[in-house]
């Protein structure tokens, strides 16, 4: 995975999310934006659900945007922000989760090419927005309807069960060398 990227995400994490006591609501295959890989877990990235405003109603979208405009002090101005890629995006931050390699199913293509978001000022302001919730997540716990934390917890335990399994085979790799 690279950061800025769009993947689909396998039904199996789906399943995980619900298996943790979270909700994940999108059936449809909507990609997500791989926003940016943790800075202390290496493997980890930190991932926010993308949506089409195309099919909301002019009543959803106004609250949308009356959310996107409150001030920085309500944490609901946070929680959704409407951007550009290929075409107007809803990046719905306050549904962000982490995730890694193994739940990945591929890359979102558009155009034929891996979509990648390349414009600086809007990286900036959904990182910014996703750093929000993320403490707002570290003061309450699974707060969010899809158990960030508990996701995390799970997560860290594959990726800490990965890492002894992969020093294992190095080890008798190294002994059948001698």
């Amino acid at each position: 995975m690279i950061e800025n990227g769009f993947y689909k995400v396998r039904q199996e994490f789906i399943n995980l999310i619900r298996q943790l006591g979270g909700t994940y609501k999108d059936a449809k295959e909507r990609p997500i934006f791989c926003c940016f890989e943790d800075k202390y877990i290496k493997g980890l990235y930190w991932a926010i659900p993308t949506s089409d405003l195309s099919h909301r109603t002019p009543e959803q979208i106004a609250k949308i945007k009356s959310w996107c405009e409150l001030s920085d002090k309500d944490i609901r101005s946070v929680f959704y922000h409407i951007g550009h890629t290929n075409r107007q995006a809803l990046y719905r931050i306050s549904n962000c989760f982490p995730i890694i390699s193994k739940y990945i199913e591929g890359d979102y293509i558009s155009q034929g090419e891996h979509l990648v978001l390349a414009n600086k000022k809007e990286i900036n302001t959904i990182r910014k927005k996703l750093s929000r919730i993320l403490f707002d997540e570290s003061k309450h716990p699974n707060k969010y309807e899809q158990h960030i934390t508990s996701i995390k917890a799970h997560l860290l335990k594959e990726i800490n069960e990965l890492k002894e399994i992969k020093e294992s085979q190095e080890k008798v790799a190294a002994t059948c060398e001698q």
